[in-house]
């Protein structure tokens, strides 16, 4: 096995990938493989020699003294299947089966002046939904539950999930950059493990002080669901505003609820001024639906009628606690006249757990439901 610290920071690795696709996109029948790996190499300044670093994969893994060169496998090729799978989960390729077919439509308007090392602190700057870490957690969890378990625990123990949990690419980040690691890779392993704890949460729901119990994602949704659809409008936007201020914390914000019960039109508006004539309007329909009861396209065409057609400077946010039709994803998809962002059920809740929105930390580092701000909410 071959290591060294001279691999490009993961942060330019993934930048690469985005110019890559921006470069490439033009072409009439996708993005060969063979192209968008030339080109992210091209401008990484990969060579020979970091293609050469390599690591013993720990699922398979073989004698130190064992000289087998096809038993280790190259860290940059790993690397760079991690940068697909976070291009797709940002939005910027559709997919990265077969060629690679690139997605700089509306929902990724946001990449095209993009063109720095991606680091931990301007990471939302791409991904301001936290899109990355779910892709991540969907792959950790499909190799650890191919992974062997022993007659002495079972498979869905936490603490065997910790141990167990990005051994891959601990073992390539260590292998490429060192005992200390890539910093960005550091935090995607950290913040996707934190987020998944989150939703593995197997605590019974105890009182913990006052009004705090500890927090399950079925706790935070039968809060949601006993909100009055009034009141949903109001978190919603509290949510949506709370995105937003960690995006551009120097930025003046004026938010305001319009709507009013059964209206069917736009709940709310929250004004963005980044100063300089920079202001954005964002537009915030929310639907507290149950599942099953997904939102149509029908539902987003009338929503899009009742705000500016203007890409740059406003944009339309639908929040639903179901999830939306295929149509409707479709019409989103291919809607060039709008900026359009829909928010589901579960990128709802990764929001509300991401901004401690009806959420607090209480002495350690595990949220904990704060009954008071729905106490609070059921006022309005």
């Amino acid at each position: 096995m071959k290591g060294s610290s001279d691999m490009p920071p993961f942060g330019d690795i993934l930048n690469a990938g985005i110019q890559a696709v921006k470069q490439l996109c033009n072409r009439t029948n996708g993005i060969t493989p063979k192209a968008f790996d030339k080109k992210v190499e091209e401008i990484t300044g990969i060579t020979g020699e970091h293609l050469k670093i390599s690591f013993v994969n720990p699922e398979f893994p073989i004698h130190a003294d064992d000289e087998d060169e096809d038993m280790v496998d190259s860290c940059y090729a790993y690397l760079t299947e991690i940068m697909l799978s976070c291009l797709v989960a940002i939005g910027a390729i559709k997919s990265e089966v077969f060629n690679i077919e690139a997605n700089l439509g509306q929902s990724s308007i946001h990449l095209i002046p993009f063109n720095s090392r991606i680091t931990p602190e301007n990471l939302i700057q791409i991904d301001p939904f936290g899109k990355i870490y779910f892709w991540l957690a969907g792959d950790n969890f499909a190799n650890y539950r191919h992974s062997d378990v022993s007659s002495n625990t079972y498979q869905s123990n936490l603490g065997r999930f910790d141990s167990k949990s990005f051994r891959v690419l601990r073992e390539v980040n260590k292998a490429a950059y060192g005992e200390k690691g890539d910093p960005l890779i550091n935090h995607l392993i950290s913040e996707t493990m934190r987020r998944t704890s989150v939703f593995m949460n197997n605590y019974a729901n105890v009182i913990a002080a006052n009004d705090h119990v500890k927090v399950t994602p079925k706790m935070i949704l039968d809060e949601v669901f006993h909100l009055t659809p009034l009141q949903f409008e109001h978190l919603c936007l509290s949510v949506v505003e709370a995105s937003l201020k960690r995006e551009d914390p120097n930025a003046i914000f004026s938010a305001k609820h319009t709507g009013q019960s059964n209206d069917g039109g736009i709940d709310g508006i929250i004004t963005q001024d980044c100063g300089a004539d920079d202001i954005h309007t964002y537009y915030i329909q929310a639907k507290q639906y149950s599942e099953g009861n997904n939102i149509s396209n029908r539902e987003l065409r009338n929503f899009v009628g009742g705000f500016t057609p203007d890409t740059k400077y406003h944009h339309g946010i639908f929040i639903t606690t179901s999830d939306f039709t295929k149509p409707a994803l479709d019409y989103a998809q291919n809607l060039n006249s709008h900026s359009l962002i829909l928010i589901d059920q579960m990128a709802l809740l990764d929001l509300m757990l991401e901004h401690e929105i009806g959420l607090e930390k209480v002495q350690t580092e595990t949220l904990v439901m704060n009954k008071s701000f729905f106490k609070k909410l059921r006022k309005h």
